[in-house]
């Protein structure tokens, strides 16, 4: 599979692996040198990215109806789904940025 870049990712669908990746390929790390406000920022959106794979690895029909399975109201599934379209927004900017 090739994201962004013509880089090699894993076929495994870990969304957390796969994001990690592309925040190192962009930089998109909390550091000193960049604004609080955007850190604070960058932190909110890594949390939502892991809470969107757990949802998907442990909630989803993909690996069948487990014992811990919750049900999701629609109102949380449009927020699952319109922050995840967020998320692939702001990472293709940053791809286009970058060039």
């Amino acid at each position: 599979m090739q994201i962004l870049r013509k880089i090699s990712t894993s076929d495994s669908g870990d969304i957390g692996k796969l994001y990690k990746q592309v925040r190192t390929l962009y930089n998109m790390h909390t550091d000193a040198n960049t604004d609080r406000r955007i850190n604070t920022l960058l932190s909110g959106l890594n949390n939502i990215v892991s809470s969107i794979a757990e949802m998907r690895n442990k909630d989803s029909d993909a690996h069948g109806v487990g014992a811990n399975r919750i049900p999701i109201k629609e109102h949380h599934a449009r927020l699952f789904v319109n922050t995840s379209m967020a998320m692939a927004d702001f990472i293709l900017s940053v791809e286009q940025e970058s060039k």
